[in-house]
This record gives C-alpha cells, structure tokens and sequence, in this order.
C-alpha cells in the first residue's frame, strides 16, 4: 500500500506595528523593545540604530532627514506607524507513506504475519510581512524608506525590511513488525487464541527553527516569528502479546501486554485486561482495566523555546507600588499601568524528563432488544501521573515580579520586563515572559461517560436506512499540582497550557442518517459541541467570575468600557453530506459537501490567545464554509 498527500494551506494577519516590540524568545541579553527613531541626518552609508545617534551621518556627508519634522532643530523623532503589508503564513506538506507486508498460515491453526512501513513527512512554512528592524533601522539612516507615505515605497525597500522567511522541516519513520497466532485449545466458549509479536522502528524529526537565536545582534531576527524548532531520534525495541478466552459461552476475557524500550532511556509494560459477560442474548456487560505511558515529544524533550500569549491586566489595588510608578502627579495610573497587555510564556525542552503514566477503566453495557437495534453506555476513566507540563499557573511569577519592583524571581522560572511605559520610562516594565522548562509537575485524571445508539431499517425491498447516534458527557477534567491546588476544568476554557485555550466543553455529540439504494449511500452527520465559561482557570481565572476575569484579562475578552465580551459560548454546530456510488467492487466516486448548511463559526475573542475570533478546536470546519470533496476510489 502507497499513500502520497499533499497539502496546501494560506493565511493572512494584521500587518506588524514598526514600534514596541520586544526580541522574541530566546533573549538571553534582555534587549529591550525596538522602536523607530528618526535620526536628524541621513546618508547613503548610514547604519541604523536603536537610538537614532551614531549613525555614521553628519551635515558633513548627509542631508536633513526628510521624515523627521524636528530635523531642522536638530532633535530627532519618534515614529509610530504599521506596516502596509499582512503578515501571510503559507504552508506546503507532503507526506509519502509506503506498506508492504505478507500474512499467511501454517500447520495446525498457526498464523502469522509481517509488515515493513515507511513514511516522511516534509512541511515548508513561508512567511512574508515580518519585519526585521535592525533593516528598518538602516534604511531610516539612509533615508531610503519614505515613512511619510509608505504606499509610495517600492517593493525593493519593502523586500528588504521584510524578506521572505522559507523554513523547512521534515519527519521520518520507518517499522518493522512480525506478529505469529495460533488456536490453543478448545473452551466452553470457543477457541482460547493466542498471539505474539516483536517490532522495531526508528524515528527522527529535524525542524530547524525559522528565527533562529542571535544573542550578539538580536535586532536581525523577525519580530513575532515563533523561535520553535526541535531535533532528534530514537529508535524502539517493543515486545507484545495478546490472549482471547471464551471460558464460557456467556463470557469472553482478554489481555494482552507491550514492552517498549526506547533509546532514549525509557522502557515500560503496559498491562491490559478486558470482559464480556453476556447473562442474557439481549444484554452484554463489558469492562477493561489498562496501564499505558507516554514518552516526551521531540519538542517536550529537545525543543527549541516556544512562546505562546495569553492577555493580562494588573491590578493596581493588588500592586498598588507598581502603578505608583506609573501615575503622574496628583492623577491616576495611565492606561500602560490599567491597560490589557500580551504576557509571553515560553517554554524550553528538557531532556531529564520522565514519562507520562496513565491507568484506565472502562465499564458500560450493550442492550439490543432487537437484531436491528442496540444501545450502549460506557464509563471511562483516566489517570495520568508524571504529566508533562509547560508554564501552567503564572500568579506566583507575576506576585514576585510586581511586589519586588521586577526583581523578584521564583524557582524554576525566568521573569524577563517587558516594554517601558513611554511616559516612565524608568519604571518598571509590565512584565514581558515567563520562561521556563517543560517538566513532570502534575496529576490530571479525566472521566466521562458515552452513549450510543445505531438502527437498521428496511424500507421496502431496495432501501435501507441506518441511524447511528453519539453522545459523550465529560463529568471530570481535573489537574492537581504537585502543591496539592486542584482545577476542574470541564465546561471552561481551559486548560490553554494543553490545548491553546480551545476549552474542555462538557457534551459532544454526532447523528448520522443514512439511506443505501442500489449501490449508493447518501449520508447527513450532524455534529453538536457544547458552550464553555470563557475562564481560564490555569492562568488566573474563576469560573462564573465573568466581570473580575475580563477586568484581569484573564481569558475572558473584554470590550472598551471593560465589560466582558462574552461570559460563556454558546454551543457550534456543523454538518456533513456525503454521497458513495459504487459500480462495481472495483469502481466507487464520491461526493461530499462538507458544512453543507455553511453555518458560521461562532464569534469567540477569548479563545486560542484571541488570535482568530473564534476557537478553532470546534469552529474550524465553521470558518472554511461550504466546501466540496470529489472523488475515485479504484481497486486492482
């Protein structure tokens, strides 16, 4: 088997301000924000910089700068302006898949089988309209940027301060496995079957970073370029077995195990044990009972720093020393002190990390009244000890920072300023980052139950209609800190350190109506996704406190006059039409139209860091609209 994919994707952001804005991460030298000054002189040699002095152009070899008013004066200028051009981000993967594999018997009820998988993925990113303002710098000193009309630069200047970033990564795997069955004995039940397998794979990613770090010039990086990269490999020695009892003709046990060793130093036996007990032909009770692990990621591991943004506001009745240094005489704290402002927490891979442990349960019930009709329910259950974790709760930093005068530090995180107040410039910054490792710090155990329910019904001789109906409930998502703090995430936008702010909504479900005719299946899914309070609990909100988190900016957006945007979301709907014509068992094409009824995400400025205006996690086949999908499926 062969599998080619290639995939194409556009994008385009609010262009880049050319002012305020701090090196990204990593910043080791702390420096501080880059905004534009105009110098009083420019020449053709001229060589930007922060301050606008030393530029190497004097009335000696220069003119007066022709955007600077004060030149004449012999004063230089600050420029506050936006770039013309959006920022667009394109990005091009391809992934190639191979699988050959061979499968038999042998013997006396002996079977066998082995397979050899290879894949790659290869992922381009090209961004366009970041800026880098060490360029910036020097063409103001050259005078070769016209900042009084920027629609009349040409697109050489613009290809200049903004060059094209083309970053490439790619990913390889590659897997050996071999599995080996047989029929045992004979049980009450049926045959006691038993298999064995052995695996081996090697795996490695190389994903340079698109800015990379540059401690001794870090004004020629891009501004608000992520600096995320990661490279590594591994390769996995695994053992597995599984083992399939009917010891009664009313009950089926089953377990099964793997060991997996990495090279990396990791190794574990995940155990899992399983039943069907069937007292009566309509009821079945089943449960199973797992351990599992997980080892870091690539990037959990060896990543380069990765920020992500959440919004912010002090509270000046909390820090009321801090927005003293911002406050002018016998007024009140300005809007850089009671304003929203972007919080940066970047995380760095850890190599020391151990893995994830996880124990499972499940338990439900299957009741089929009828052959053509059956319903489930199921409780399951999750424990994960170990979590691996980035920044999770920043309070702690940001107390030590506000209450020390930006001084104060906590173990294990780095608290770097952020940009001055331009009307105090020597006061204490709003503070910029939070950096720190990813470490095992939590507990996180998760609960819920589904609910399920499928018919079959004839409709005369030629018409089948199918009815397959999907519930799940979310009962717990709670993290615990190795402090002992506990958050309950569910129904609430949280947890962003782990899913970027998408939320942990309570009910999700899905309907499928299909109707089969003459070799055609025509299908309508529905597809359902709760509402969420829009608190962030991991990084200082409270659930049903709407107007403290917007006046915090914890989370909850909020509009000019500080009244939150929305409290809680309302719930997303979407839905699926598809068509499948098969000929013959050789020949099918089909049709989807995906969205079908073009409904519109809905409108969410709280969440994924407010980057989009609306969640992505459940929105995003909202914001494509009505598409379409033709194909052929041919089988030789």
């Amino acid at each position: 088997m062969g599998n080619y994919y290639k995939t194409n994707t556009f994008a385009s952001f609010q262009p880049l301000g050319f002012n305020g804005a701090l090196p990204p991460p990593n910043n080791p030298n702390l420096a501080p924000s880059a905004n534009i000054i105009l110098p009083v002189y420019v020449c053709e040699t001229g060589h930007g910089t922060a301050n606008g002095l030393n530029t190497g152009c004097t009335n000696l070899n220069g003119t007066l700068n022709p955007d600077n008013p004060y030149a004449g004066a012999g004063e230089r200028a600050q420029l506050l302006l936006r770039n013309r051009d959006p920022r667009t981000v394109d990005t091009d993967s391809r992934a190639l898949r191979g699988v050959i594999g061979l499968d038999g018997s042998f013997g006396d009820s002996w079977g066998y089988s082995a397979s050899f998988t290879a894949s790659q993925v290869d992922l381009e990113l090209t961004q366009g309209g970041y800026i880098i303002p060490q360029r910036v710098w020097d063409l103001a000193a050259r005078g070769q940027f016209n900042f009084s009309s920027p629609a009349d630069n040409n697109q050489e200047a613009l290809d200049y301060i903004e060059p094209t970033n083309v970053n490439h990564s790619r990913s390889q795997l590659w897997q050996l496995q071999g599995t080996i069955s047989k029929e045992l004995m004979d049980l009450p039940g049926g045959a006691l079957q038993a298999a064995l397998g052995l695996s081996y794979r090697e795996e490695s990613i190389d994903q340079p970073s698109a800015n990379p770090e540059d401690t001794s010039t870090p004004y020629n990086r891009y501004y608000s370029i992520n600096a995320v990269g990661t490279s590594g490999s591994r390769d996995v020695k695994s053992a597995f077995f599984e083992l399939s009892a009917p010891v009664l003709k009313q009950l089926e046990l089953a377990a099964s195990g793997r060991f997996d060793d990495y090279s990396s130093g990791q190794s574990n036996f995940s155990p899992k044990l399983g039943f069907k007990f069937t007292p009566i032909e309509m009821i079945a009770l089943r449960g199973t009972w797992s351990q599992g692990f997980r080892i870091p990621s690539f990037n959990e591991a060896y990543g380069l720093p990765t920020t992500g943004y959440v919004s912010r506001q002090v509270d000046c009745a909390q820090y009321a020393a801090w927005c003293a240094e911002h406050t002018p005489p016998a007024g009140t704290p300005n809007a850089y002190a009671t304003g929203a402002y972007n919080l940066g927490l970047t995380t760095t891979g850890n190599p020391e990390l151990d893995p994830e442990e996880s124990t499972s349960f499940t338990a439900g019930i299957v009741f089929e009244p009828m052959s053509n009709l059956s319903f489930t329910i199921d409780y399951w259950n999750i424990e994960v000890k170990n979590l691996i974790v980035g920044i999770a709760d920043t309070s702690a930093v940001e107390d030590a920072y506000y209450n020390s005068g930006g001084t104060g530090q906590v173990p294990g995180f780095n608290a770097v300023p952020g940009v001055p107040d331009q009307q105090f410039p020597n006061a204490t910054p709003v503070l910029g980052f939070v950096e720190s490792n990813f470490s095992n710090a939590n507990k996180e155990n998760v609960s819920g139950i589904d609910l399920g329910a499928n018919l079959t019904l004839p409709i005369g001789d030629t018409v089948t209609w199918r009815s397959s109906l999907d519930l799940s409930y979310l009962q717990k998502f709670q993290l615990t800190n190795d402090d002992g703090t506990k958050f309950n995430y569910e129904g609430t936008l949280s947890p962003c350190n782990i899913t970027s702010c998408s939320g942990a909504p309570q009910y999700r479900g899905s309907w499928q109506n299909s109707v089969e005719f003459a070799g055609t299946t025509v299908s309508l899914t529905a597809y359902y996704t709760s509402g969420y309070d829009t608190a962030s609990l991991d990084f200082g909100g409270v659930e049903g406190q709407c107007q403290d988190n917007a006046d915090t900016g914890s989370s909850t957006a909020a509009y000019a006059d500080g009244s939150p945007v929305n409290c809680t979301q309302p719930a997303q709907w979407n839905a699926d039409l598809t068509a499948r014509h098969t000929f013959n068992d050789k020949y099918t094409v089909y049709l989807d139209v995906l969205n079908v009824f073009d409904i519109e995400p809905e409108f969410d400025p709280s969440a994924a860091y407010a980057l989009f205006g609306y969640n992505p996690a459940w929105g995003g086949p909202n914001i494509m609209g009505r598409y379409y999908r033709v194909g052929v499926k041919l089988d030789f």
